[in-house]
């Protein structure tokens, strides 16, 4: 078995062979962004090239110029999907599913619309760097296929921390993992043209463990975005340690008992959040933050017993 160039999305809708496909962006590394299996791959292209262009796929903001797992691979981040809000509110991700809505969204940002910008960026940046390799199989059975297809996803995720698909979690980054427990396939398969941290992965499907190798590489290819993500991970928790030493019980759970010294010194003795911070160890914007919510989910009765929180 061996993978065949099927050129561009585009060029690809041509083909009737059938087995996995994968739609792999090519920017300054080629990366896999999506694994898919078919028994007619041209047929399947052809959805996928008419989902972008109706804005029902999932759309990054990246060119020739570009490494889409920047946007992709979360290493390095501790709350992927809020880290991908954040990307799409920078017009960095369209995170879409493969629904045929007459009004598609962005899952991570409603508010935006697909035309215009998102149409523009489509167009003329990111599809243009699309491009399709197939695993054609003679004897092809969706079972068969769908393994090698799970393996490839699983091992492709975990080499780059990939996580799942935004705000979704039952549906990975890169599809719909039919065998999530598979960890091999039973025969060797050689790479695709991939950017060499990915060929590593895709060089040993047959193999149960993970290559650190393709980590090692995948460091060194992602070494500026990923310096920039510990530079901003350490600001966070130097700036947390802050407000411990500050604040005792910053970020700690409210107890029962720290819910009715709060209602207390509410109630009977009137006090302000900047007045109960040094008793609950807590900011007063905190304790602020926790009356508004305690009123809001018990209609203000909470003032009276903690039993309707």
């Amino acid at each position: 078995m061996n993978w065949r160039f099927l050129g561009s999305l585009s060029d690809a809708r041509k083909s009737g062979c059938s087995g996995v496909y994968l739609i792999v962006h090519q920017g300054i590394f080629e990366r896999v962004v999506y694994v898919g299996v078919s028994n007619n791959v041209g047929r399947r292209i052809s959805e996928h090239y008419d989902g972008y262009l109706r804005g029902n796929r999932t759309i990054y903001n990246a060119g020739r110029g570009d490494d889409v797992y920047k946007f992709m691979s979360t290493y390095k981040i501790y709350n992927h999907t809020e880290h991908y809000q954040k990307l799409a509110n920078q017009y960095k991700i369209w995170a879409s599913t493969t629904c045929n809505l007459s009004n598609p969204i962005n899952l991570l940002s409603e508010k935006q619309e697909f035309g215009f910008q998102w149409e523009d960026i489509l167009v003329n940046k990111y599809l243009p760097q699309l491009v399709v390799w197939a695993l054609p199989f003679a004897d092809y059975t969706y079972e068969k296929a769908s393994v090698i297809e799970s393996v490839i996803q699983t091992k492709l995720i975990k080499a780059f921390d990939l996580r799942g698909f935004f705000n979704l979690r039952q549906i990975s980054i890169l599809g719909k993992i039919e065998h999530p427990n598979l960890t091999k396939i039973s025969q060797r398969i050689d790479s695709p043209k991939v950017d060499s941290a990915s060929h590593v992965v895709l060089s040993n499907l047959h193999t149960s463990g993970f290559p650190i190798e393709a980590h090692r590489i995948f460091y060194m290819q992602l070494d500026n975005e990923i310096c920039q993500r510990e530079k901003v991970k350490g600001v966070r928790l130097a700036h947390k340690q802050k407000k411990i030493a500050q604040h005792k019980k910053h970020g700690k759970p409210w107890t029962h008992e720290d819910l009715e010294k709060l209602r207390v010194m509410l109630v009977d003795f009137e006090m302000k959040p900047s007045e109960m911070s040094a008793y609950l160890g807590r900011a007063p914007q905190a304790i602020t933050k926790r009356i508004i919510y305690n009123d809001k989910f018990s209609m203000g009765k909470w003032r009276s017993s903690l039993k309707w929180l």
